[in-house]
């Protein structure tokens, strides 16, 4: 009996070891209902299924997100934690504040989302083109919003000012919603954004920051055509802890890939104007250094970093 019972006991910490190594922890560094946990969350189900484990998510945020990436680079790198990031705790806040990891903390999973940025302005303002706003940047001055320092918003405009040699101040709000009061008041002159601000306000696009122009704009060129060569888009991607191991790394991002092929997340992209990317793990950790390198640049010149 007694022999019995230790088998039983060592059969039920054996299933219970299972049952836990088969459950991963996704780290959203933002609060439940966000722009990042909604897509998160459609993410996450095709991720399951195709991973053949249990996904959780978890949202831990606070501090424009380095909490939760803070908690993904601590957490143990033996798959039970990733984190589902977008660009702003993985290429521009440890560039901004004193985080307790870099970019180079994480192994990179997969590139999940990429939507390009416009150069919005007031519908019925009387300058109408990117040229029109050069120019009286160059001779009068230009009032840009932002939500927030060191966010797309602000860092495309501030490349921009600066490649074009604009006379430009920086007016930043909490939000896309107060700046976008603040454009339709008169206080601000420009704005940088993504489609679904575009099309949920009275503003209208000058210009695209992409490689191309969007079949779902094709009338609205890109800043390289009109000699600017800035290309800014908001991001998300899938990360783990550093040391994860390499089976474990191909996993992932093999069941990261088909969980963007599935149609929950392609409506979720087109009803949101979301740009699908897939990135897999070398080409993703390259594009991150490279995009945190280039955020740093701007952020010095912008007198925000040193």
């Amino acid at each position: 009996m007694k022999t019995r019972s230790i088998a039983l006991a060592l059969a039920m910490t054996a299933f219970c070891g299972a049952a836990y190594a088969q459950t991963v922890e996704m780290v959203v560094p933002f609060s439940a209902g966000g722009g990042t946990d909604t897509v998160a969350r459609v993410f996450e189900p095709g991720f399951s299924e195709a991973l053949g484990q249990t996904v959780v998510i978890r949202n831990i945020d606070g501090a424009s997100g380095t909490i939760g990436a803070a908690a993904v680079a601590d957490a143990a790198a033996d798959g039970s934690t990733v984190g589902y990031l977008p660009i702003g705790p993985l290429a521009i806040q440890p560039s901004l504040r004193d985080t307790s990891y870099k970019p180079d903390d994480f192994a990179y999973i997969c590139q999940t989302t990429s939507t390009p940025v416009f150069l919005l302005a007031k519908k019925d303002s009387e300058l109408s083109s990117v040229q029109d706003f050069v120019d009286r940047g160059k001779d009068g001055r230009i009032v840009y919003g932002s939500s927030g320092p060191g966010t797309i918003p602000h860092l495309a405009m501030a490349a921009f000012a600066s490649g074009a040699g604009l006379n430009a101040v920086h007016l930043p709000f909490k939000g896309t919603g107060p700046a976008m009061n603040a454009m339709a008041g008169g206080e601000i002159d420009l704005f940088v954004d993504t489609a679904t601000v575009l099309e949920n306000n009275d503003v209208k696009a000058l210009a695209v920051f992409a490689p191309k122009r969007l079949e779902a704009y094709p009338d609205i060129p890109t800043m390289a055509e009109l000699g600017y060569d800035l290309d800014f888009s908001v991001w998300q991607g899938l990360v783990a802890p550093k040391g994860l191991p390499q089976e474990k790394l191909a996993a992932f991002s093999d069941a990261c890939q088909k969980a963007l092929d599935a149609d929950r997340f392609k409506e979720l992209a087109e009803k949101t104007n979301t740009g699908v990317m897939y990135r897999g793990p070398e080409e993703f950790a390259a594009f991150v250094k490279k995009n945190a390198e280039q955020n740093r640049e701007i952020l010095k010149d912008a007198g925000l970093v040193k």
